[in-house]
């Protein structure tokens, strides 16, 4: 497991680089999947760290856990395999 010290470092590089992006540059970069993926990475991170509440981050801000729920309930009903047997 990592330090709580190299989780903080972690996020704050990814914060001041994402912010960075976000505030000055375009819509091309904007668009990265590689900004896209560091921005989620940041937010999970705020989460670890006790910045985001359990509730907020599993709400449809950000994981959005009922609708993941839902979507694996309609591959249940479509495919008749079940999630509670998935490991």
């Amino acid at each position: 497991m990592r330090s709580e010290q190299v989780i903080k470092e972690l996020a704050e590089e990814l914060e001041k680089l994402t912010g960075f992006i976000g505030e000055h540059g375009m819509p091309k970069e904007h668009m990265s999947k590689d900004f896209d993926f560091a921005c989620t990475v940041c937010d999970a991170l705020a989460w670890v760290l006790g910045e985001i509440s359990t509730k907020h981050f599993t709400g449809d801000a950000y994981l959005n856990l009922f609708r993941l729920k839902h979507i694996a309930r309609a591959i249940e009903i479509k495919t008749g395999k079940k999630l509670t047997n998935h490991e």
